[in-house]
């Protein structure tokens, strides 16, 4: 069992409502004991009647007042718990209208910033570009060893400056704010009226959603290809495979983005199919190991990335899609999704999609905030409150999905990844305490998601994914051809 350095925050569940696991636990054994409270004097009431031949009734009178001082506690500790309960739901109303509040206050802000700093820019760009002439000559004047012992140690002291600056939660607390005024900064800096920057906020198109499809549009225009189609294909021959027991199971199963999805096929005793599909995050390199070219082979880019906060239907969305359909799930399939970083909200767009019969829904470090669960169906969303990137999809807005959020507490240190609270490493332990915890609230989505016994046998399937080339796009339009999830470069058929 993992022992938790600090409780977990639970929330969700379409509350507005975090709270510590701790407190969860205490609600829980406070209405616990007051139905033990109350059974236990139900249970004395029959006992405290008259005995024969006994006209004081001394005894049944002692257990009469016994029982009345049990439901008095019963009716105590109902009380205690429901006053807690409803300081709790104000206490979430109240953080809930703040942060609209606050979101609001900054857009107007956000806005005069942006236009004042672009001005301000242009208006020194004149001054500050011979100063930096100067600068660049001096440097060219040092000495080479001196040059490069500088830049080690500007690289160095760089890297752990911003390691230290993303590993903290007030930094994603800050993030997820400015989310929301992203657009108003950007219209802010090319110079729109506020009368207008008003109206658009009246027509709630300041959504984060609303953003990444405004930038969206303008990448396509420049060439931008993260909706492109995408081919899928078999990485190795289908192996054997358990089913996952709890979240941790399935968040260790998470790929490599080499080969973004693995679909997991189990069918039970009376023949009844279920498909686990886990989806990789965000690549750092194209499949050949080169350098990844943005919009180019590698569909889990960060083009993919905007068009998913877009929800739109992204190359790593088609991806995963194709991948589950050529492993044999259909509309009445029976899936249960999992995703880390960009895979998340593949995971949940496709959950939420209604193209399958969603089972469950699980995802680690996603930029989600923006994509609440409506569905019936047990979902779990896990986060570090020092992520930085769960915070790009904005504050969590009203969801059904329990919503977990994990003080992680180590803090970077030399060595740490640049983005540590990010790793997949670190939401694999989290994923352990997860699913050790006690909260009711929590308990009852984990107990809710698909737990196939050890012994039902089923097959893995790694894919690889591959973004088109503007070339065969066009090739398959020219011939009236439909895109299928068959690689051309293994042999397959590309069309049908």
């Amino acid at each position: 069992m993992v022992e938790p350095s600090a409780p977990l925050l639970i929330g969700g569940g379409g509350s507005t409502v975090v709270v510590g696991e701790h407190l969860l636990e205490a609600l829980d054994r406070i209405a616990r004991s007051a139905r033990t409270c109350e059974t236990a004097g139900e249970r004395l009431r029959p006992i405290a009647a008259p005995l024969p031949g006994d006209p004081w009734n001394g005894t049944g009178s002692e257990l009469e007042q016994a029982a009345a001082r049990v439901r008095a506690q019963a009716e105590s500790l109902e009380l205690l718990g429901t006053s807690v309960r409803l300081a709790l739901d104000a206490y979430g109303e109240v953080e809930s209208r703040v942060q609209s509040w606050v979101q609001r206050a900054l857009e107007p802000v956000a806005s005069t910033l942006a236009f004042l700093g672009a001005r301000l820019g242009l208006g020194l760009l004149p001054t500050v570009l011979p100063a930096l002439g100067v600068a660049a000559v001096a440097w060219m004047l040092l000495p080479k060893a001196s040059r490069e012992s500088f830049s080690r140690s500007a690289e160095a002291g760089l890297e752990r400056a911003t390691g230290r600056l993303l590993d903290d939660q007030m930094t994603t607390r800050a993030l997820r704010l400015l989310m929301t005024a992203t657009d108003d900064a950007a219209l802010g800096a090319l110079g729109v009226p506020s009368a207008l920057l008003t109206q658009y906020r009246a027509l709630g198109l300041d959504s984060v959603a609303a953003t990444a499809g405004t930038v969206l549009a303008v990448g396509v225009i420049a060439g931008d290809r993260g909706r492109a189609p995408v081919v899928v294909a078999p990485a190795a021959r289908p192996v054997a495979a358990t089913a996952p027991l709890g979240v941790a199971d399935r968040v260790a199963r998470i790929p490599d983005p080499a080969q973004p999805v693995r679909v997991e096929r189990f069918v039970d005793r009376v023949g009844q199919e279920r498909f686990e599909v886990y989806i990789a995050g965000t690549a750092g390199e194209a499949a050949d190991g080169g350098p990844l070219v943005e919009g180019g082979e590698q569909p889990f880019d960060f083009s993919s990335n905007i068009a998913l906060l877009a929800e739109h239907d992204a190359s790593s969305l088609q991806a995963a899609r194709q991948a589950l359909a050529e492993a044999g799930a259909g509309a009445h399939s029976e899936v249960v999704f999992t995703g880390y970083s960009q895979g998340a909200a593949v995971a949940t767009l496709l959950a939420e999609s209604g193209e399958f019969r969603t089972a469950g829904l699980v995802t680690v470090g996603g930029p989600t905030g923006g994509m609440p669960v409506t569905g019936d169906y047990p979902a779990v969303v896990i986060a570090h409150d020092d992520d930085p990137v769960t915070a790009l999809g904005g504050p969590q807005q009203r969801t059904e999905a329990i919503v977990v959020t994990a003080p992680r507490g180590d803090g970077w240190s030399d060595g740490d990844p640049l983005v540590a609270g990010h790793a997949l490493e670190q939401y694999r332990r989290t994923a352990e305490r997860v699913d050790a915890a006690e909260a009711p609230l929590l308990r009852g989505a984990l107990d809710a998601l698909p737990n196939g016994a050890r012994d039902v046998q089923g097959e893995a399937t790694a894919y690889t994914t591959r973004r088109l080339s503007p070339e065969e796009v066009g090739a398959a339009t020219s011939t009236g051809s439909e895109v299928s999830g068959c690689d051309p470069r293994s042999g397959a058929a590309a069309r049908r």
